[in-house]
């Protein structure tokens, strides 16, 4: 072993999830009464859905730590007829579409480079069956114009892709309307949306069987006000995780972690490779799965990630494929064309990224084989262009921090629409 090569060891607290921060101030502005959010995430994308809230009326004070939502009530939003800058941040732009179509409004969406390269066609054209809809007609990135509707027609619809941001917009939509509308849905995905409007008493009804999940809303009803904590985010935990795992002589423990089992999808695959992971002190709170996770430095093997497995790890492929690199034999994941769709094509950010470290990465459309390797070539100065990608420019942070080797990480300041925090926590673990 190289005694060059750090060491990561300690217990840390990661931020909190972004999901359902994003839905705490979304779903408290329209309860009846006062929402506390404590722990909720402090990053670019979660006060791009703040500030975007607070144009349609929305108190939303900080006092010490924790956040209060002075809700509106459903239906209760005050007019606002102009921009919403989403930032970064496409869960601001689609669940606030999602929410504001059963309004009589009109405004216009914007976004960042990033984000306006990002499809946002199929939410518009789910949300047409409320009753809105985008101008210029067919306009499938922003910026466009958003009208609400003045009705805000009950549905019934079918979800045909595995998208749990689509699922959440229409959620929010039929808040607004009048009589039940129903939602089915044929594919696992995050469901942070359900348990929160649940959790807030919310009258929402979910029957499951084997191959399909029925969501059905009653709209223009109260939602209750009540405290809401926000678990850590288990992908911004993922970094972590790898990190101890792909390191020598190293150990973390990670409090408080989200635990939703639509989410664990990296700690399946991680267990799958023979990781050394330990979950403790599971809990419930505010109707999500949460408790400690412990990861110590592994042995990795290979292991194939089947096609079902993207809904639950979605955001955790780049960090996946860094742990891939270090494995025994070659790892390949199915079934991962939404990655290319991202915030970056991330498929090919983690090619041009990893190829020239010695890496063997061959990808199709919606597939990507790596071999692990024991020698990485690093002798010359190493250039990441992270592509205005949080998750990519993280997840080369990691190498870096493994190898001991600086990387120039083009767009790095992008970490901060996430986990503003990223290289204090890591600095708070290391050992030289």
């Amino acid at each position: 072993m190289d005694k060059k090569l750090p060491k990561f060891v300690g217990t840390i607290n990661i931020p909190g999830d972004k999901s359902i921060s994003h839905r705490a101030l979304i779903i408290g502005s329209q309860a009846t009464g006062i929402v506390k959010v404590t722990n909720l995430l402090e990053s670019a994308d979660v006060f791009s859905t703040m500030n975007a809230l607070r144009k349609f009326g929305v108190d939303i004070i900080k006092r010490g730590k924790d956040y209060y939502v002075y809700g509106l009530v459903v239906g209760g939003l005050k007019e606002y007829n102009g921009t919403i800058n989403c930032g970064n941040s496409g869960t601001t732009a689609r669940l606030l579409m999602g929410l504001l179509s059963t309004y009589p409004i009109t405004i216009n969406f914007t976004g960042d480079k990033s984000l306006s390269k990002r499809p946002m066609g199929r939410v518009i054209n789910l949300l047409r069956e409320f009753g809105a809809n985008a101008l210029p007609e067919n306009k499938n990135t922003m910026p466009f114009k958003f009208l609400g509707s003045y009705v805000g027609l009950q549905n019934d619809q079918k979800l045909n892709v595995p998208s749990a941001q689509l699922k959440s917009a229409w959620c929010l939509a039929a808040l607004n309307t009048k009589g039940i509308s129903t939602l089915e849905e044929r594919f696992e995905t995050r469901d942070h949306t359900e348990i929160m409007l649940k959790y807030l008493n919310a009258n929402i009804k979910i029957k499951k069987s084997k191959n399909k999940k029925i969501i059905s809303i009653f709209g223009k009803t109260p939602i209750d006000a009540k405290d809401i904590s926000v678990p850590g985010d288990i992908s911004s935990a993922a970094f972590m995780i790898i990190l101890a795992l792909i390191s020598k002589n190293s150990k973390v423990i990670i409090k408080n972690v989200l635990l939703n089992p639509t989410r664990t999808g990296i700690l399946d695959v991680l267990k799958k490779m023979k990781a050394k992971i330990k979950i403790k002190n599971k809990k419930i709170i505010c109707g999500e799965l949460v408790g400690d996770i412990e990861a110590k430095s592994s042995n990795l093997k290979a292991a194939i990630v089947p096609e079902k497995m993207a809904p639950r790890l979605i955001d955790e492929y780049p960090i996946l494929f860094i742990a891939a690199c270090f494995a025994k034999g070659t790892s390949q994941f199915k079934g991962i064309e939404e990655l290319r769709v991202k915030e970056s094509d991330r498929i090919q950010s983690m090619e041009l990224g990893l190829k020239p470290l010695g890496v063997k990465i061959s990808s199709t459309k919606n597939s990507v084989k790596i071999t692990g390797t024991n020698s990485f070539k690093l002798n010359k100065k190493i250039k990441i262009d992270a592509k205005g990608d949080h998750r990519i420019a993280m997840s080369f942070y990691i190498l870096s921090q493994v190898l001991n080797k600086p990387f120039k990480i083009k767009d790095f300041n992008y970490v901060k629409t996430s986990f503003p925090s990223f290289t204090k926590t890591i600095n708070k673990i290391k050992k030289n």
